[in-house]
């Protein structure tokens, strides 16, 4: 029929909103049961926070390096039946005073009036400490905290001092955040594993003082081997009044573990040495650290605190002669990027290097530094030399470089006196002989330069011919003799004789 029309879908609605609400409803449902999970989980985490926030103790110590802090920590049985409880520390420089002398000295030097109990504490080797608890007991647990790693707070120390007094705040350097500050945690466990109590201790480190500062360089990838000799106990300061004859034992520690550090008592009246071990990294680094040394038996208080700074160079043996002029190169490798450096040598008269002044060093290159070493007297000694980025103050390279010089054959000998005390100098003169056939140039150096100095360093002389040397000497003001010797090199610098001049002052 023309006249029909299509179902009707209207009754078909109801049942899909019916199953849409189901489907909401059952989703609710999820969400309640799984806020209700966490509700409970949260409870338990709540109430057991709650109860380690109500049995904590939160404590702030001020420590030094070396120095032992000394507390006492009052530890109460709150249950009505007897415990062992555990002392169980998660930071090592924290510990138990387990020994009742010990803690008795510790107790008098602090004043502490509170009562000490013999053998307190179980040990089970290297196991947490023990104790017994009677049910409500209450016990005063003795702690020790001592660090002697000083690293940062030594960097921290060191640049305290660079700041300008612009904008400077008026609170003590050691208040900066930049000083490292250490955390220890102490569970005090009963029979059954629960904690009773909780210490939660905040270390702020202080600065401390140093009483003598050593500085060695020492050839790369070896090992220092230096003994340091103790001056009289009775001249320390802080030494105690009456102990001129006897000397307390001595006992050391180092910051560094890498380090063997160690002394030996002697007989009374004996000198005593601190004897160091220690290797030296790749030049040009630098290793520091502290030695400290007590005199009491419990390493409670350091009598004295020594900086010591270990340069790492870069070795160079050097076999020569005093007065001649010995010539090497050392190899420079260039860095990253392109740097303007510049030679520094502790003999400038003894060693010079090409290029003198300021010159480029250019990156991922490799470089010759032309080294002069002229030693004005014989023997073994060390001279340093550094590499300096000019820009930045930065250590390029270092070296250290190992003079064994012998003194040249003395083909002449003279001797003059002199008067003291006139207050001016003395001319004096001596000849050479040039003993070429051909015309020869000679250049003078001396051994004494701020006693003997030349009317020329360098002369001419014909084939066979005499040269008359004007020389003049310094003024003396006390009586004595000096043997000067001088050096005559050739156009080389190398030695042709040397002289030498006995000046008696009288």
């Amino acid at each position: 029929m023309s006249g029909t029309q299509p179902a009707d879908l209207c009754p078909a609605l109801p049942e899909i909103h019916t199953w849409a609400q189901q489907s909401v409803r059952t989703q609710h449902l999820r969400d309640l049961q799984v806020i209700a999970a966490y509700r409970e989980r949260t409870k338990a985490e709540s109430i057991a926070s709650l109860l380690s926030l109500a049995i904590t103790t939160e404590h702030t110590l001020h420590a030094t390096l070396g120095v032992a802090e000394f507390f006492e920590f009052v530890l109460k049985n709150p249950h009505n039946t007897q415990h062992t409880v555990t002392v169980e520390i998660d930071n090592p420089e924290l510990s138990v005073i387990v020994d009742s002398q010990e803690w008795r000295d510790f107790k008098g030097a602090a004043g502490l009036h509170t009562p000490v109990e013999e053998d307190m504490f179980h040990l089970r080797g290297s196991l947490a400490p023990q104790l017994y608890l009677r049910p409500h007991e209450t016990a005063h647990i003795p702690f020790k905290f001592q660090s002697f790693s000083a690293g940062q707070l030594a960097m921290v120390q060191a640049s305290s001092g660079l700041s300008n007094e612009k904008g400077t705040d008026a609170v003590s350097p050691w208040k900066s955040s930049a000083v490292p500050t250490k955390h220890a945690k102490v569970l005090f466990r009963a029979s059954g594993g629960k904690p009773i109590a909780v210490l939660c201790l905040t270390v702020e480190l202080q600065p401390h003082v140093v009483d003598q500062v050593f500085r060695f360089y020492h050839p790369e990838l070896s090992f220092l081997k230096k003994a340091i000799r103790l001056p009289p106990w009775h001249t320390l300061p802080g030494a105690p009044v009456g102990m001129l004859g006897e000397d307390p034992p001595v006992h050391v520690r180092c910051s560094d573990p890498n380090v063997i550090c160690e002394t030996q008592n002697v007989g009374p009246g004996e000198p005593r040495d601190v004897f160091l071990k220690v290797a030296s990294g790749p030049s040009p680094e630098i290793k520091d650290f502290f030695v400290i040394i007590y005199s009491d038996r419990w390493l409670a208080t350091p009598t004295q605190t020594w900086q010591v700074h270990l340069h790492s160079l870069q070795r160079v043996d050097v076999s020569c002669v005093a007065g001649q002029l010995t010539r090497l190169s050392l190899v420079l490798r260039g860095t990253q990027t392109v740097r303007k450096v510049r030679a520094f040598t502790s003999h400038p008269q003894e060693l010079k290097t090409d290029p003198k002044g300021v010159f480029v060093l250019p990156p991922r290159g490799v470089q010759d530094l032309h080294v002069g070493v002229r030693p004005l007297r014989a023997g073994s000694r060390f001279v340093h030399l550094n590499l300096v980025d000019v820009d930045c103050h930065q250590l390029v390279a270092s070296w250290l470089v190992c003079l064994s010089c012998r003194q040249p054959l003395i083909s002449k000998a003279f001797e003059i006196t002199l008067a003291v005390g006139e207050g001016k100098g003395v001319n004096k003169r001596i000849t050479y002989t040039n003993p070429y056939p051909s015309r020869r140039t000679f250049h003078l150096h001396s051994d004494h330069p701020e006693l003997l100095r030349f009317r020329e360093d360098s002369f001419q002389v014909a084939g066979g011919e005499t040269y008359t040397i004007g020389l003049r000497f310094a003024p003396s003001l006390r009586v004595g003799e000096e043997e000067i010797l001088i050096y005559i090199n050739d156009h080389e610098d190398k030695n042709e004789e040397a002289f030498c001049v006995k000046v008696i002052y009288q």
